[in-house]
């Protein structure tokens, strides 16, 4: 299984955020399960996360994948990750992804 998820629901800096993520491993589960530990991490602790999230998100998902890439330096590994995720803050959501992921979001059954 190459698939992972994490959800984390807490208070950042006085506001409530929620971020729920799935992450698609492919060649392999080490590059799913690194985003799963590392992506909300970076998130967090970006420094404009509450007040740039869209800019926070897109730099904490290229910074995650630049330290995984350093993780795999030449180790001729071919190991990857789709990752979409919903990300709340206050009461703004954001959804990201990256791969062949989507998030869809419905409302009485329509998309």
């Amino acid at each position: 299984m190459e698939d992972f998820y994490e959800t984390i629901i807490e208070g950042v800096k006085g506001e409530p955020i929620g971020l729920f993520g799935v992450f698609d491993g492919h060649g392999g589960a080490r590059a799913a399960e690194y985003v799963k530990h590392n992506l909300f991490t970076n998130l967090i602790k970006h420094p404009k996360f509450i007040s740039d999230t869209k800019s926070a998100i897109a730099e904490a998902y290229s910074h995650t994948d630049t330290e995984f890439l350093k993780t795999e330096n030449n180790l001729m590994r071919d190991a990857g990750s789709t990752a979409s995720t919903a990300i709340i803050v206050s009461t703004r959501l954001l959804v990201a992804n990256v791969g062949d992921s989507r998030a869809v979001i419905c409302k009485g059954g329509n998309v």
